[in-house]
């Protein structure tokens, strides 16, 4: 089994990141943007961790880009903030689904409303983890063979 750690929208406030590092065994981790700062700073203090992170709409003047696929447990993962999504403005998130879909992903994992999601459009799984800073929560990604979970912890 494969077990991704997923955050976003952590704002300069990664304390709760570290904890929930220190707490849960995990293969990856996923920092959907806003602020990527603090996932560097998570890198420096976890090196033996794998992380990945994309650019916000809060990550001014940054080479990191804004989408990366990702690929775990023999899924592919579209990780974005998702302000290029209107996922603002979706309720299902089919713009995202459909670019997920396209670039042959399982998973799109997005943050930029700091409101928690977990669901599914057009066979997409969608992960918003919400905001570690300002709600308090975090996903949970578990990858077994064909089987993949997806959660929302905290809140």
């Amino acid at each position: 089994m494969t077990r991704i750690l997923v955050f976003s929208d952590t704002h300069g406030d990664i304390k709760m990141c570290e904890e929930i590092i220190n707490r849960i065994p995990c293969d990856l981790i996923l920092h959907a943007g806003d602020i990527n700062r603090d996932a560097k700073e998570l890198i420096q203090k976890f090196p033996d961790k794998e992380i990945h992170f994309v650019q916000g709409n809060n990550d001014f003047f940054d080479s990191v880009p804004y989408d990366e696929i990702v690929e775990a447990g023999g899924k592919r993962i579209f990780l974005t903030h998702g302000h290029n999504y209107k996922v603002k403005y979706e309720t299902d998130y089919r713009t995202l689904a459909k670019r997920a879909k396209d670039n042959n992903c399982d998973i799109a994992v997005f943050g930029h409303t700091h409101s928690e999601f977990a669901g599914e459009t057009d066979g997409i799984k969608l992960l918003n983890p919400g905001s570690v800073r300002f709600g308090e929560t975090y996903g949970v990604i578990e990858i077994d063979g064909e089987k993949t979970g997806i959660c929302i912890i905290g809140g």
